[in-house]
């Protein structure tokens, strides 16, 4: 592919400080689009759409290192720009004959994988031009739509911009009357991820006491901590129970007695590269930022748990399961019994299922205490051997939602909360 920034670069792209190119399409009709992105991370590029007569729209598209496009669009005068440090080299040419045939065997594997830009344009990424690269991505986008998070839904897209270009503007929050006292308890196995956490908790405005729970003993990163938290607590337990080993040993030694709210938090990953890899990255940062991405985020969770008292728990709206992408069967997975029999030895066992996967939340205190009356040491919890189902941590992981009466849920962006009452199991 040649090494062209754009058909027809503006003036301004002549000069090599320009920030920005351009793709540009004269006329109505099917064109094929190429990037070759810089390395990246996350496999996603930003494109700010321009259109005669219409708002300017930006969308995040799929990228591998070499990734084409089947663009669709039924006027002239559209114009495509990205950043020019994101890109090497990008090309449009029009659709050929030769094209076709390729097009019309993977039509339905493509499809599912398009974006609507507006009426009468589309981009539908082409994964076969990419060769493994391209296969193991759609492999990853199949897996974030089994969650909701289709390629070009509200949900994948509001993350995407949220991760490239920080929170939207808010308007101030009305701060609640009472301030109640708040722990965080942040569970890092992967202690590169605090940069991360530590810019969204400053961010919150808030006086809280963190608790860091590590697997491994790190100086440097405990002298960052406290730098920046004063105060903070930081323990590290052997490597048993994911996230839910090390909360429960905190509640077991009384370490959130004191406070009135906790909000638990950890450093999620699925895998180092790879279709999980991308999951877990959407799934981190979507639970995080909707649970402390901003001051106005935690206002509003904070001011829920005031004006509904009966309200214990409030957790991602869109990882709130079952759900329209997880049923039932789907959200127990391997871990009806063993929960089924948590609740009974706690007393509760008519609660139906409703909880937070990957749990992150904010919760009382003392919606907890039936789980803390089970007093489970560390070592009921199995030695890790990357289990991705049917453990004591994933049963909990359905428990701690199933115990409060009452669930809220809270998002990034449009920042809704509503709560529903759980209902007994059928």
């Amino acid at each position: 592919m040649p090494d062209v920034l754009s058909s027809e670069p503006r003036k301004s792209d002549a000069d090599p400080s320009s920030a920005v190119s351009e793709i540009h399409i004269h006329a109505p009709g099917r064109y094929i689009v190429e990037f070759r992105p810089t390395e990246r991370w996350m496999p996603f590029l930003r494109l700010d759409v321009r259109r005669p007569g219409h708002a300017d729209r930006t969308v995040y598209v799929p990228v591998t290192t070499r990734t084409s496009y089947l663009l669709t669009s039924s006027e002239g005068g559209l114009v495509l720009q990205f950043d020019r440090g994101d890109v090497v080299a990008a090309r449009v040419r029009p659709l050929t004959i030769g094209d076709i045939g390729a097009l019309l065997r993977r039509r339905r594997r493509h499809k599912r994988f398009q974006l609507p830009l507006g009426e009468g344009l589309v981009l539908q990424p082409l994964f076969h031009v990419s060769g493994s690269q391209g296969r193991e991505l759609a492999r990853a986008l199949g897996s974030l739509a089994g969650w909701g998070f289709g390629t070009a839904s509200d949900n994948l897209q509001k993350t995407l911009s949220r991760h490239f270009d920080g929170p939207p503007a808010e308007a101030p929050e009305r701060r609640p009357t009472v301030e109640p006292k708040i722990a965080v308890a942040l569970h890092l196995h992967y202690p590169d991820l605090w940069p991360e956490f530590e810019a969204l908790l400053e961010a919150t405005g808030r006086q809280f006491q963190l608790f860091l729970t590590l697997t491994q003993p790190d100086a440097a990163l405990a002298q960052r901590v406290q730098a920046r938290f004063p105060g903070a607590e930081i323990t590290v337990y052997e490597n048993r129970g994911r996230d839910v080993g090390p909360f429960i040993q905190l509640l077991r030694e009384g370490k959130f007695d004191p406070f009135d709210l906790i909000c638990k938090l950890h450093g999620k990953k699925s895998g180092q590269s790879g279709p999980r890899m991308v999951l877990g990255e959407i799934w981190r940062q979507v639970s995080a930022f909707d649970l402390i991405g901003s001051r106005g985020v935690v206002d509003r969770i904070i001011a829920e748990f005031e004006r509904s008292p009966e309200t214990q728990m409030i957790g991602s709206r869109r990882f709130r399961l079952p759900n329209e992408w997880k049923g039932e069967k789907a959200a127990w997975g391997e871990n009806r019994a063993m929960a089924l029999n948590l609740l009974e030895a706690m007393g509760m066992p008519g609660s139906r299922l409703d909880f937070f996967a990957g749990t992150m939340f904010w919760v009382r205190r003392g919606a907890l205490e039936p789980l803390r009356r089970l007093d489970l040491p560390l070592a009921a919890f199995p030695e890790e051997a990357g289990q991705q189902d049917g453990t004591l941590q994933h049963a909990l992981e359905r428990v701690l939602g199933m115990i409060c009466t009452k669930i809220g849920v809270a998002s990034d962006g449009d920042m809704t909360t509503d709560s529903r009452e759980a209902d007994p199991i059928g």
